[in-house]
């Protein structure tokens, strides 16, 4: 990414954020986009979150999807040249701020994450696991803490048509979410940056967070919970001491062990919300 020969005061996402709350114009409506503001609605229910819709994003990025959690009703009713604009300077600022990630756990990520949103910035192709490096650099310097939605694959029925129910895919976490803190934000995001699911009537998602794992989880979404490190024996001592333990899951394999505990773990975070 070329850097623009304007020079940018290093400000953090914190501080964007509240301007974008003293912003004069956040409720003027533009009538050239009125149909763009139907469409991202809140619908009654959205993916099982009750008062929750997805905001299309144009265009399609993460870039994107930190502009839009920063002041979602502005961000909506933009221009598509003053949305692109708004965008430039966001990733000239999010590039300077990856300098906070000296000495921390991603610091080895430091100079991809920077290329990364360039990479954005400039609509460059990305492969798969670029978007998560992406979005655990930009949680960790925004203190914010992503779930993402990878894309849906349809079940077939015995016939070899495409089902039209039960759709399948996969959930990530931008970091483990045992870890998670109540206090930082949880977004709920289209993995590739082409949505983000927005409440205007503001209902909390913290609470609702474990529950609507657990549905996923039940409908057949596979969630990528965070492997536990330790030896099967130390898994076991561990494991034997929650409840639904059974003896004979002693036999099962330790990556399976590990993943049930890093589930139990993150479940023990949503719940105490």
């Amino acid at each position: 990414m070329t850097t623009p020969a304007k020079k940018y005061q290093n400000i953090s996402y914190a501080e964007l954020l509240a301007c974008s709350q003293k912003n004069p114009n956040r409720s003027r409506t533009l009538d050239s986009i009125e149909v763009l503001k139907k469409e991202s609605a809140p619908s009654t229910e959205f993916m099982g979150l009750t008062g929750y819709a997805a905001t299309n994003l144009i265009p399609a990025s993460i870039l994107s999807v930190m502009a839009c959690i920063a002041d979602p009703g502005y961000y909506s009713l933009l221009p598509n040249n003053v949305r692109i604009q708004h965008i430039i300077d966001l990733s000239t600022t999010l590039q300077e701020q990856t300098d906070n990630l000296k000495n921390t756990s991603i610091s080895r990520k430091r100079k991809k994450i920077y290329d990364l949103i360039g990479a954005a910035y400039n609509g460059s192709m990305f492969q798969d696991k670029d978007y998560l490096d992406l979005y655990q650099g930009l949680a960790h310097m925004c203190h914010l803490q992503f779930i993402l939605v990878k894309e849906t694959i349809q079940d077939t029925i015995e016939d070899g048509k495409t089902a039209t129910v039960g759709v399948k895919g996969e959930i990530v976490f931008s970091s483990d979410p045992s870890n998670w803190k109540k206090e930082d934000p949880v977004w709920v995001a289209d993995y590739r940056g082409r949505w983000v699911a927005i409440s205007d009537d503001a209902i909390p998602l913290h609470p609702l967070v474990g529950e609507w794992l657990t549905t996923m989880e039940q409908s057949g979404w596979i969630i990528k919970w965070h492997e536990i490190d330790g030896t099967k024996t130390e898994l076991v001592e561990i494991l034997s001491s929650r409840p639904g333990w059974k003896e004979e899951d002693r036999k099962l394999l330790k990556d399976v062990l590990a993943l049930r505990l890093g589930r139990l773990n993150a479940m023990k975070v949503f719940t105490s919300w």
